[in-house]
């Protein structure tokens, strides 16, 4: 099915190239959006120059390019809301990160639980995927932050934080029109609770993730802590809103 993968990035000069390329090469029905928050070491410009000189990328793909580094969820809300402007009509809308951490060839696995019928389909690090190359603390952070979010939100979704996920031009109109609290990272949490809370069918599949071998990690201690907050203002919403 056609479909519209979108990456955020921020300093991804190291690996955005080899990224789209990668999905380029997967399938003639993929097409990527790459949303640049005006990344410093010009990562705005190299897409923009490989989509000006090769013609694959022209034809496949499309750069935004935002005045500042203004979070994560925003970046792939704006590609998602940009797909469903276009005239290409999108069968299906995948977010991934821009670090090879999410495996590319894992994009089938999740569009095929979306053309089974389900709304959403996770690619989950917990309880049978596999994480490597992340320090004991790391895994340990990650581990305590999914089961909170599961203990207050819904415990049937195993991986409340992994950006890899696959959505249902339905889901993602859902998204579009809903109110976005948060931009950060804390936004796969507050958007996984409004696609529950309609009532969408989420499913999830075990992947392989891999520490990011290129580039610097965006994610800092002020927006994990800052996350955390988060997620009961987000669980209140969930269970007591209207």
């Amino acid at each position: 099915m056609k479909t519209l993968i979108v990456i955020p990035s921020y300093n991804e000069s190291e690996n955005v190239r080899a990224m789209v390329e990668t999905i380029l090469g997967l399938d003639s029905h993929y097409f990527v959006c790459v949303v640049d928050d005006s990344s410093p070491d010009r990562t705005s410009e190299l897409v923009r120059s490989e989509i000006e000189r090769r013609p694959e990328w022209r034809h496949r793909v499309h750069l935004i390019q935002r005045l500042k580094k203004d979070g994560r969820g925003g970046a792939v809300r704006d590609g998602f809301i940009w797909g469903l402007e276009t005239e290409e009509d999108f069968k299906a809308y995948v977010e991934m990160d821009c670090d090879f951490s999410h495996d590319p060839k894992a994009i089938a696995q999740g569009l095929q639980l979306l053309g089974g019928g389900w709304d959403v389909a996770i690619g989950a690090r917990y309880p049978k995927g596999i994480i490597v190359g992340w320090p004991a603390s790391r895994r340990i952070f990650s581990f305590f932050a999914n089961t909170l979010a599961r203990i207050l939100i819904e415990w049937s979704v195993p991986d409340y934080t992994n950006g890899f996920r696959f959505y249902t031009p339905k889901a993602v109109r859902l998204l579009s029109v809903s109110h976005q609290e948060y931009k950060g990272y804390i936004y796969l949490s507050e958007s996984l609770s409004q696609l529950l809370r309609a009532g969408l069918r989420v499913r999830h599949f075990p992947i392989r993730f891999v520490n990011r071998q290129r580039g610097v990690s965006n994610t800092n201690l002020q927006e994990i802590s800052a996350s955390l907050k988060a997620i009961f203002a987000i669980a209140w919403q969930h269970h007591f809103a209207k």
